[in-house]
């Protein structure tokens, strides 16, 4: 069993996708701290919003675990069974296995990376000429996914089903306690981070290691003035957790 040392480590994934993260920390001798910086907000789509994608879609594009929860959960058994005749694509493991677990096939999935950049280097998705596609998303999501299918000819739409918004928790005492690892997840996770805390207090923050998991954070908390960062090599808890043991055990953070 990995030793984390008694590390503080704090865990700032929305509140209901903490609790795996947190106890592979507890359960290798680590002191998890909750600190969300993200709240999922999910949004209604009306009647018309859900039936026409599902009678003239040919491919459904999910980003992340809360576009599946928070779509899926608007469907009914019926619909439920016509998007199980509908090719479905994944934005990386995690998102996979939700959709696993609502019951859906995963028709296509990058074996390697976990972002827009991967999903568009698949072989499906360079010939998509006149293909009606759907893309299951948070509010304000990156565009890249979109316009470059549109420039290979795709007809492209979007389902909103989520908004992210700051938690209302005050985080003037968070750093009275030691954190030896902060834990990062997405570049809003990190920005609202910083806004969260006082501002007397951002140095002593930007000192705190930070655990990333894509090289787009990495480049986000750098221009925040973090000091301190190391990239996992997935989105993953597992990922995560094995950077910082990594860490304690003698690697240096980038």
């Amino acid at each position: 069993m990995a030793d984390l040392k008694q590390a503080q480590i704090l865990v700032t994934r929305p509140a209901h996708q903490a609790e795996n993260l947190c106890a592979l920390i507890r359960k290798n001798n680590g002191i998890p701290i909750r600190f969300p910086t993200l709240e999922i907000v999910p949004t209604s789509l009306n009647i018309d919003e859900i039936e026409s994608p599902l009678t003239h879609t040919d491919l459904f594009i999910f980003t992340s675990t809360n576009a599946v929860h928070c779509y899926c959960s608007q469907l009914d058994d019926a619909k439920m069974r016509r998007l199980k005749t509908k090719s479905c694509l994944a934005i990386g493991k995690t998102t996979a296995q939700a959709l696993t677990t609502v019951g859906l096939n995963v028709d296509l999935m990058p074996e390697h990376g976990y972002n827009s950049e991967a999903l568009l280097e698949l072989v499906a998705l360079q010939n998509v000429l006149h293909k009606n596609i759907v893309i299951i998303r948070g509010e304000n999501g990156r565009e890249t996914l979109a316009e470059t299918l549109k420039q290979r000819g795709a007809k492209v739409s979007y389902q909103n089903v989520y908004r992210r918004e700051i938690p209302e928790i005050d985080g003037s005492e968070i750093l009275q306690q030691r954190l030896d690892f902060i834990t990062i997840t997405s570049g809003e996770a990190i920005q609202n981070l910083v806004k969260m805390l006082p501002e007397m207090q951002h140095d002593l923050l930007k000192k705190i290691p930070l655990i990333v998991v894509s090289e787009r954070i990495q480049t986000i908390a750098k221009n925040l003035g973090f000091e301190h960062i190391a990239l996992a090599q997935m989105p993953s808890d597992d990922a995560i957790f094995n950077t910082i043991t990594t860490i304690i055990n003698g690697e240096e953070s980038g």
